[in-house]
Formats: structure tokens, C-alpha cells, sequence
């Protein structure tokens, strides 16, 4: 029953300054969306695959075995990939303003378990960079590799092309958050608004909080009930006029 009460009582108090909720929760809305529109930078990925893999030449009885290694030697070809010895190289060839660190963070590596395929992903301001550089990257891969590690097993079976289909902001997304933190920052505003007003709302606040005794009730006289009052005063003034000027 008290959970009940207390459910009421928010729900009341939400009611009452719902214009305030729903106007912030707009507010919110339209401040994401242009937000996202008109600063955020949108972001273009372009993916190449490679292939890691020994050739025909190179398999014998002990094939499964090969294949197993190829599979493990893909997470130390990622420290590889995502190194200064590569990226380095990628920088010089592109004349990439960026440092080894930043360009690191732009490539993304994924893999699926047991295979021998794995994806060079690169996330750019220009689509065309970001398949340009993906593209650099795994060329320079597949050359160096030889060198550093004394294998050759790598070969590039897609090249990366340009998206013009940004995959960030997400707009729709970003509205969604903007409305959603504008409505709760209403609910919040609502209760603080709550706490502060000392308003008596009520006669059993008086009688059971304060323990006052309540003498009489005082109403509001509205505009329309003292216009009668007004009128017959009226007279009674243009009498004293009168009498003044005799």
C-alpha cells in the first residue's frame, strides 16, 4: 500500500511539470542532432583481406600441422601489422602527417576463429584515404614480412575499396541519447523544483506536521465576483463629490 502511495506521489509530481520534461527532452534532441550534423566529423572504413598460408610447393604429410601454425602466427602478424617496422614505412610511402601511435589507432585487425583469413580494416576522415592506406599497409605487410620473419605465407586476396557510406556518427542513434538525457534531466530538474517549495499544499500538513489549530479558511475572490462590490461603491463616491463642492 505505501509503495502504491509512493508511486502516486511521482507520478503526480511528473504530471505536473510534464511540459518542463517533455520540453527539455526536445531540447536535448535538437541540440544532439545539430551537434552531430554540423561538428561532429564523419568517419569512412575500407577493409582488405589477406590470407595467411604456405604454398603448394611447401605442403607435405604434416599439412594440418602447417595450417595450425599459420593460424597462431596471426596474432603475432597483427603486433606485426600494427608496429613501427611496418607503419613506418606506410608513413614514408604516403607522406601520412600522422605519428606511428595515431596511425595504429586508425587500423583495426579482425579475425575469425580457425581461420587462415583475416581483415586490415583502416577508419579515415576520406574514404578514399582510408581504402588508400588499408591497401599500403597490406602491400608493405606481405614484402616485409619475409624479412623479418623468414616465411612466406602471405598473400592479399581482396583489396580495399572506398565507402562513401560513413560509419560514424550515427545520427538517429545520437537524437535518441540527445532526447533521452534532455527527459531525464527534466525528471531531475522536477524534483529539486519539489524539494525547494515550502508551498502548504494541503490542511493536514498544518494539523498533523505543524500541529496548528486551523481557525477559518480565507478564499479568492475572482475578478467577476467584485465587479457587483465595485458598482454600488461607485455612487457612494460621486455622493461625496457632491457634498464637497456645495
Amino acid at each position: 500500500m505505501e509503495d502504491t502511495l509512493i508511486l502516486t506521489s511521482i507520478f503526480t509530481i511528473l504530471k505536473k511539470r510534464a511540459v518542463l520534461i517533455i520540453g527539455l527532452g526536445f531540447v536535448g534532441l535538437i541540440l544532439m542532432f545539430g551537434y552531430t550534423v554540423a561538428i561532429v566529423v564523419p568517419q569512412y572504413s575500407s577493409s582488405t583481406q589477406l590470407l595467411v598460408n604456405r604454398t603448394t610447393t611447401e605442403l607435405t604429410g604434416v599439412e594440418i600441422g602447417d595450417v595450425d601454425k599459420d593460424i597462431k602466427m596471426i596474432n603475432t602478424y597483427k603486433d606485426i601489422i600494427k608496429g613501427p617496422v611496418i607503419l613506418d614505412l606506410v608513413r614514408k610511402d604516403l607522406a601520412i602527417p600522422l605519428t606511428t601511435d595515431e596511425l595504429s589507432g586508425k587500423i583495426l585487425i579482425g579475425t575469425e576463429e580457425n581461420s587462415q583469413v583475416f581483415s586490415l580494416t583502416v577508419t579515415d576522415e576520406d574514404p578514399y584515404t582510408a581504402a588508400r592506406i588499408a591497401n599500403k599497409i597490406a602491400a608493405t605487410f606481405k614484402n616485409e614480412i619475409g624479412k623479418i620473419m623468414k616465411v612466406d605465407n602471405v598473400t592479399i586476396i581482396s583489396k580495399a575499396v572506398p565507402k562513401n557510406t560513413p560509419i560514424s556518427p550515427n545520427l538517429p542513434m545520437n537524437a535518441a541519447v540527445g532526447l533521452i538525457v534532455g527527459l531525464m534531466l527534466g525528471m531531475v530538474i522536477t524534483f529539486l523544483l519539489e524539494l525547494v517549495d515550502n508551498t502548504i499544499r494541503s490542511n493536514s500538513y498544518i494539523t498533523e506536521k505543524v500541529e496548528w489549530t486551523i481557525l477559518g479558511n480565507v478564499f479568492e475572490m475572482s475578478v467577476e465576483e467584485g465587479e457587483p462590490e465595485k458598482e454600488a461603491k461607485q455612487p457612494n463616491l460621486e455622493l461625496i463629490r457632491a457634498n464637497s463642492k456645495e
